[in-house]
Formats: structure tokens, C-alpha cells, sequence
């Protein structure tokens, strides 16, 4: 089986031929078939389909009299895309038509190169070899501009973290949790079916759905909480001080901030949803690397379990809040849990211990001048109502 290399499949360079004409096709396919990976469209429309499905097609080899979507629209709808490898395809003409008018109206639309017909072997043999090597130096500069921007301290779609400012914080914490036996959890993101999304809406919305959740992770997070993109729709965070039921519960609010309300743009609504996978520290891994590898293994569970959900190996590990017993706690063992990070197992008694703080607020407000009282009543009368 082809192994995967630089996105592309390694062996054969895949060309796409489209030619309403059989006899064509099976003329190409003599020409080129020993060197390329051929793939045949009777027509542009079904030649598009495939290129916009087909991520390792190199070269379009088409005719322009064909039906349903002929050669020119074709090649506009290609230079038009806002998929960049489609965008940059390299399109070599074929056509019986020798008068300059067609010749310059495929030029004009964006064809890459243009062949007369009846075909030289020679001639299309070498053209497609010397495009296919185009395409995949093309691609190969679009992965190192990528790798460069990976390797700088800021993602620049999304403004988070880039994957080594990440790792590069996480190797922080991760030092400062060993040495003083605290918690570390590592959360993956990934955007649900984020490739369809691409597919159905384009590059431009894509990005924008990027950004979006990017906003939606950043106001989800406390202070000390680390976030990256790592790659197209996948994203990380680092979790200091938070145990595996504070993460569990984090991953909750993230995924409820995303799939509570649709992406909205120019009057059009695309539900979103994310997938995320958590690690903890000492039972994933002990290791940032480590960590992360198990939070991906999860997360990809979760995508197979249909998403939108959270993945952590075993659902038994992760007790529910509701199910965690405690002992309610005084105001000192409150405020420690806090700087825990453990806050979330104080929900189930928060409004008893806000309750216990209305005194001691009522007397700062006295003697300090703190003018709390029409705020002050507010939370008593809500207070009140709570219980």
C-alpha cells in the first residue's frame, strides 16, 4: 500500500485527465500511464468533483469542449477556489481548436499550459512531468512556510500559542507540578468534520471558524491556563493545578461554548462542534510529549464515537461531579481548593459559603467605606432565592 509523504502519496504522481471523448482518454492514458497515476472525468463538472475531493491530484489534463462545465469554466472555477492546492493546480490544455482566440481565452481563464491536438507523446510526456514536479515543489514550500510558522511564538490566523511556545510552557509547568506534587492536565481540541467544513464553505470560512473557536477556548480559560493551534482545525491546552475532575469539567465548558450557538456569517448559520481528548499526569504520562500523544489518542476516540464529546480512555476513570462525595468545607479549606484549582467540587456548596461571607462583607462595608449596599442587598435577595 502507498505510504503518505508530504501529503502526497508516495509512488506515481496523480494527473487527472478530462475528456468527453473515450478515445481520447484511452490516448492519454497510453502516454502518460507508465509514470502517472491516471484518473478520467467524461466532463468538467465530474472532473471538478474530484478535484475537490482528491487532495493528491498534481496535474488537470483537459479538453475545452465538454459537456456540463466546459474547459474554460473549468479553469475559473479553479483559479477562483479558496483552496490554495487547487488554486495552484497546475492545468495543461488539450484541445483541436489551432486559432489564437482559444488559446488566449484559456490563458486568460488561467490554464497553466496548452497543447494542440492530434497529441505529441513527446510533447505531453515531457509537459506533464516538468508540471507534476512544479506542483510538488509548490507544495513542499507551502509546508515549510507552515513549519516556520509553527516553529514562531504566536499562531498568526488565531493569535493563541504556537505548538512550541506550548510544549516549550508545558515543560514549565510540568517541572514546577513534580517538584511540588501538584496536577497537570493536557487537553486536545479538534474542530468536528473540519475537512467537510472546508470542502462546503471554502478556506476563507474556514479561517474564520478557526479564529471563532479560537475566541471561544481563550474566554474559557483561567489566567494560567495555556492555549496553541497546533494544526488546521487541532488545538491544545496545558492546565496547571487542575486534577482530573477540574479538567473533565473545563473540557465541559469548552465544548458548551463552541456547540451553544452557530457560527454565524453574512446571514448564513454553520453548526460547529469540537471533539477533545484529556491526559493527567501520572496516570497518561509523565511527560509533556507523553501527555500530549494521550490526549490525541482520545480525542481521536471521541471523533470515532460520532463527536462533539470528551474522550479520555476509560469513562470510569473521571468520577461526575454529582457523584463525588465531600464533606462540605469552612471558608480556609474554600479558599485553598481555590488556589488548586480544585474550585469546580465547590459548586454544590457555593451558595452556603457566599452565604457565610455576607457578615464579614457588611463589615468592611461599614467601617471601610466600600459602598456595597444596593449591591449588597442584590446578592442577598438572590441569595435567598437560592436556597
Amino acid at each position: 500500500m502507498p505510504t503518505q509523504v508530504d501529503g502526497l502519496t508516495a509512488g506515481k504522481p496523480r494527473i487527472l485527465v478530462a475528456d468527453d471523448s473515450r478515445v481520447i482518454r484511452k490516448a492519454v492514458d497510453n502516454i502518460l500511464s507508465a509514470e502517472f497515476d491516471l484518473k478520467e472525468a467524461e466532463d468538467g463538472e465530474a472532473a471538478w468533483e474530484q478535484i475537490a475531493r482528491d487532495g493528491q491530484i498534481e496535474v488537470l489534463v483537459t479538453d475545452i469542449e465538454m459537456p456540463r462545465l466546459d474547459g474554460y469554466a473549468l479553469i475559473c472555477r479553479a483559479r477562483a477556489s479558496e483552496e490554495r492546492r487547487i488554486r495552484d493546480l497546475p492545468i495543461i490544455v488539450i484541445t483541436g481548436a489551432q486559432d489564437d482566440l482559444t488559446r488566449e481565452r484559456a490563458f486568460a481563464c488561467g490554464a497553466t499550459d496548452f497543447i494542440i491536438k492530434p497529441l505529441d507523446s513527446v510533447q505531453l510526456l515531457a509537459r506533464t512531468r516538468a508540471h507534476a514536479r512544479l506542483d510538488q515543489a509548490t507544495r513542499k514550500l507551502g509546508e515549510t512556510v507552515t513549519a516556520l510558522e509553527e516553529q514562531g511564538a504566536i499562531d498568526p490566523l488565531t493569535q493563541l500559542n504556537s505548538r512550541l511556545c506550548l510544549l516549550q510552557r508545558g515543560e514549565q509547568v510540568l517541572a514546577y507540578a513534580k517538584r511540588h506534587g501538584g496536577d497537570l492536565s493536557v487537553i486536545r481540541i479538534d474542530v468536528d468534520d473540519f475537512k467537510n467544513l472546508l470542502h462546503r464553505h471554502g478556506e476563507a470560512i474556514g479561517d474564520r471558524v478557526l479564529v471563532w473557536v479560537a475566541d471561544a477556548i481563550t474566554t474559557t480559560l483561567r489566567t494560567e491556563d495555556s492555549a496553541a493551534r497546533l494544526h488546521g482545525g487541532e488545538y491544545a491546552i496545558v492546565t496547571p493545578a487542575a486534577g482530573r475532575t477540574d479538567a473533565a469539567l473545563l473540557c465541559e465548558r469548552l465544548r458548551t461554548a463552541v456547540s451553544a450557538a452557530p457560527f454565524a456569517h453574512g446571514g448564513e448559520s454553520i453548526p460547529v462542534t469540537i471533539s477533545l481528548g484529556l491526559a493527567s499526569l501520572g496516570r497518561d504520562g509523565d511527560t509533556i510529549h507523553s501527555l500530549l500523544a494521550s490526549a490525541d489518542s482520545h480525542v481521536t476516540l471521541a471523533k470515532a464515537s460520532g463527536g462533539d464529546r470528551l474522550g479520555v480512555g476509560y469513562e470510569e476513570e473521571i468520577p461526575r461531579p454529582e457523584e463525588e462525595v465531600m464533606e462540605q468545607p469552612d471558608m480556609e479549606t474554600a479558599l485553598k481548593m481555590l488556589e488548586r484549582g480544585d474550585g469546580g467540587k465547590l459548586v454544590p456548596y457555593l451558595t452556603d459559603l457566599v452565604t457565610r461571607m455576607i457578615p464579614l462583607l457588611e463589615l468592611g462595608d461599614r467601617n471601610l467605606d466600600l459602598k456595597l449596599g444596593l449591591a449588597l442587598d442584590m446578592i442577598k435577595k438572590r441569595l435567598a432565592n437560592l436556597k
